[in-house]
């Protein structure tokens, strides 16, 4: 997908912001902390492998789908956000017929639904798209 494709799906959204109501009803009273914790508190470090690349090079990344999203649009706003923002690339392996994000132009590479026909697929596009990382696709739905 070209890097202006990106920006299509991106500009899809609206620029409004809500009013937080919070503000005005709960004037007086203390908030509950917001957001959600996206990484564990660990002594691991993320992967340097994903940016280890030239700024022209992109790294390709596998989303493994084994059953359609509930909100496909969540999905693929935050892959198309991580794709902006770290010029990475995701690739769709698709063991349904159809998970959704076809009608937002990601790569879709059909994986058989047999577990065993299933790994061989994703390890034969892995090493044709050089992934450096496979996450679930349903772990990218719980992001949102």
């Amino acid at each position: 997908m070209a890097e202006n494709n990106w920006y299509k799906i991106v500009n899809t959204f609206t620029p409004e912001q809500p009013a937080n109501l919070d503000d005005v009803i709960l004037r007086d009273r203390a908030t509950r902390q917001f957001g959600k914790v996206l990484f564990p508190d660990m002594d691991l470090l993320p992967s340097t492998a994903l940016w280890e690349r030239e700024v022209e090079d992109h790294t390709y990344f596998g989303v493994r789908i084994v059953e359609p999203s509930k909100s496909p649009y969540t999905v693929a706003r935050l892959l198309a956000a991580a794709a902006i923002e770290r010029n990475v690339v995701p690739i769709i392996l698709s063991r349904v017929d159809y998970c959704g994000l076809e009608q937002f132009g990601f790569r879709i590479e059909r994986i058989p639904d047999e577990e065993a026909a299933a790994r061989s697929a994703e390890a034969e596009v892995g090493k044709f798209w050089n992934f450096a990382i496979v996450i679930d696709g349903h772990d990218v739905a719980r992001l949102s």
